[in-house]
């Protein structure tokens, strides 16, 4: 059988994901979400347009809770996060992953893009080419709606 890849599936939705300089203001971020609240992820850049990261809504949900609250919330915290949160200001200040692990190439097959958001705790993961710049992003559904195609199961029939 043969395995479906990345490249047949992650364009099937249009794209749910910004990218930003890493440098870009939290502030920018959040009002970027505000403006669009269809988007899933923010994916960040560095000066070369490589992927250099993403940021979690969890951790911006955490970000914007303390700067409004000036603590945590619910969840007790290191000292360490809390440092972390009070002087985060940049998109890079809260971003995770690069683009050598994070993301999936258009050849890479679905199970590597599952086994990536399963590692990674993502729905929606970048699409990097070669060089690791940002082609699109795939996301948990687009893999839902081909594994549709094929019955529910991870192979095409020959």
């Amino acid at each position: 059988m043969k395995p479906i890849l990345v490249e047949e599936v992650y364009q099937l939705s249009g794209p749910a994901s910004i990218s930003v300089p890493e440098g870009t203001s939290l502030q920018e971020v959040v009002a970027r979400l505000a403006q669009d609240p269809e988007l899933r992820a923010i994916f960040l850049v560095d000066s070369h347009q490589r992927f250099a990261g993403t940021i979690r809504r969890a951790d911006l949900l955490k970000w914007l809770y303390f700067q409004l609250f000036g603590k945590l919330g619910v969840e007790k915290g290191s000292t360490g996060e809390i440092i972390h949160l009070a002087f985060a200001t940049e998109a890079k200040d809260l971003a995770r992953g690069d683009w050598r692990y994070f993301g999936v190439k258009t050849s890479d097959t679905i199970q590597d893009a599952l086994e990536r958001m399963i590692t990674y705790g993502d729905a929606i993961i970048p699409v990097l080419d070669n060089e690791g710049k940002v082609l699109g992003d795939l996301r948990v559904t687009e893999i839902l709606i081909k594994a549709l195609e094929f019955g529910g199961t991870d192979q095409p029939p020959d």
